[in-house]
């Protein structure tokens, strides 16, 4: 890398690092949720690595405890992280530019953190004018900085989490330390009224179909989610949604 590249990577890693609570948090009860499910250590550090999404892991635990159907397991996981797929739309014409195998990787490493503050920081992508002047595609590098900091964090906290789930007191209240975590994570994404009314129907939905079987509730909630939020999205009153 070159200096300045090198000084946005680390700009990236350090203001990442100021959500570093929230993510050791989440991440460790996500690792403590996986060994105590029926997955082994050896499967449950190879989830953390290659799932690398908390929310997603903690949705298909209990349909892999139950036996549910793989394609239940798959349409679960991929409802809940349905939101990366807006995340991409967001983050295309940021990268373009870039090879599919390297935005593949970047995919791999993006999440709500990293995500959320590449777009704070660069609201508009470049202009074809300044893409073309930043030769060292600094922008690039500060995204990475988020990402490498965010993994990091996850990955140490989460098999933390799996090696020394049995040594962890249930007095800790961890789990009430995820929801808070969770919430942290979610709140700042509620920033418009279509997104805050999508939250409140997937609360709703998820708690009104609570009792059907293989937690299909969570993909009724989600879809209903999408549904209202598209809805609203559209309403002339939301504006244009980027």
């Amino acid at each position: 890398m070159t200096p300045a590249q090198q000084r946005e990577f680390i700009h990236g890693f350090k203001e990442m690092s100021h959500s570093a609570v929230t993510i050791l948090t989440w991440s460790l009860v996500t690792g403590i949720a996986m060994a105590k499910s029926t997955l082994t250590v050896q499967q449950a550090i190879a989830m953390s690595l290659l799932v690398y999404a908390g929310s997603a892991q903690l949705a298909a635990l209990p349909l892999i405890a139950v036996g549910a159907p793989i394609w239940v397991i798959l349409l679960t996981s991929f409802m809940v992280n349905l939101r990366f797929v807006i995340f991409s739309l967001g983050l295309q014409a940021h990268f373009a530019y870039l090879s599919t195998w390297r935005r593949i990787v970047l995919g791999y490493f993006t999440t709500d953190f990293s995500y959320l503050s590449h777009i704070k920081r660069f609201p508009k992508p470049e202009t074809k004018e300044e893409l073309a002047a930043d030769k060292e595609h600094l922008r690039l590098y500060s995204m990475m900085g988020f990402q490498a900091a965010n993994w990091l964090a996850w990955q140490v906290s989460s098999i933390t989490g799996i090696l020394l789930a049995s040594q962890i007191p249930k007095d800790w209240g961890l789990e009430f330390a995820g929801a808070v975590a969770l919430v942290v994570i979610i709140g700042p994404m509620l920033d418009r009224a279509s997104a805050r009314w999508a939250a409140v129907t997937a609360g709703v939905v998820a708690v009104m179909t609570y009792g059907i079987p293989f937690r299909l509730n969570i993909i009724l909630a989600i879809g209903a989610a999408v549904f209202v939020g598209m809805v609203l999205d559209k309403s002339p009153k939301e504006g244009v949604i980027s």
